[in-house]
């Protein structure tokens, strides 16, 4: 019983915090489970020897564990200042208030919630990569902790100076492509965006003629113009542009020129 506690502790207070150690214990339990129900069952009917022996040796460990870590602290002090520098950086890009919880199923929960609620289309792989980010990316803590936040539409999500281009490219992007440095995963977003502009034909955007579904079609996206212009302006500060159309309003002259073209090709 005692060495079961010792487990339980550990993960709460270890073992959860830690996206690799998380992702061991998660790929392993269903070897490791079993064998705490076998081991609590045999504490449970087993003799008073055998119950006395394993709190006894679960009270055992602990104390050497919290040593070895305790010494671990103080012996490792480039370690320490590296960890009390990024600590730092993170206070002062991300409020305490709007910190993230420590534990890894917590922080996936919240994007996995978020992703079924705006419809983003993340695979639960992406979804442990955004996470085992967080960890050591402070912009992409700041971009999961967007999440946690309530929204009117997925559009007030959109309003950030900060990153609304990978935002909306993961909103309109059915398949996406995410990676735990966030300088790479712009010039994803800027390769994405450049290569449905470089094939779309906006000679006559901003006319009544002009179809978004066109694109949406063509490239399985879900583009609307909000998400549409936001990606154009995107491209745009990054050095990438594309002549859009000008607007052309319609009269009651051209409706009369057009008709009489209808006119003329029927009766030739």
């Amino acid at each position: 019983m005692g060495i079961i506690i010792f487990l339980v502790i550990w993960y709460f207070f270890v073992g959860r915090n830690r996206p690799k150690t998380f992702e061991k214990v998660k790929k392993n339990k269903n070897k490791w489970i079993p064998l705490l129900i076998v081991l609590f069952l045999f504490s449970i009917v087993g003799s008073g020897d055998i119950f006395v022996f394993t709190i006894g040796f679960g009270a055992l460990i602990m104390p050497f564990y919290l040593i070895y870590r305790f010494l671990r602290f103080i012996f490792s002090p480039k370690n320490s200042q590296k960890q009390q520098t990024t600590r730092s950086e993170r206070n002062q890009a991300i409020p305490k208030a709007e910190q993230l919880p420590s534990a890894v199923p917590k922080r996936i929960r919240i994007v996995e919630k978020f992703n079924r609620q705006y419809e983003l289309n993340l695979t639960s792989g992406q979804i442990q990569t955004i996470v085992d980010a967080s960890y050591i990316s402070t912009d992409w803590e700041l971009f999961l902790s967007s999440l946690t936040k309530e929204y009117a539409t997925v559009h007030q999500w959109f309003k950030t100076p900060a990153n609304s281009w990978l935002r909306v490219y993961l909103r309109v992007f059915n398949t996406q492509t995410i990676s735990p440095d966030m300088a790479q995963q712009k010039q994803i977003c800027i390769d994405s965006f450049h290569q449905i502009f470089q094939y779309a034909d906006l000679s006559s955007y901003n006319t009544p003629a002009w179809d978004i579904r066109d694109i949406n079609n063509k490239f399985m996206t879900n583009f609307d113009d909000t998400t549409f212009m936001l990606a154009y302006r995107f491209l745009e500060a990054n050095g990438i542009q594309y002549p859009l159309g000008k607007v052309k309003i319609l009269s009651a002259d051209n409706e009369l020129e057009q008709l009489k073209e209808k006119y003329a090709r029927q009766t030739s």
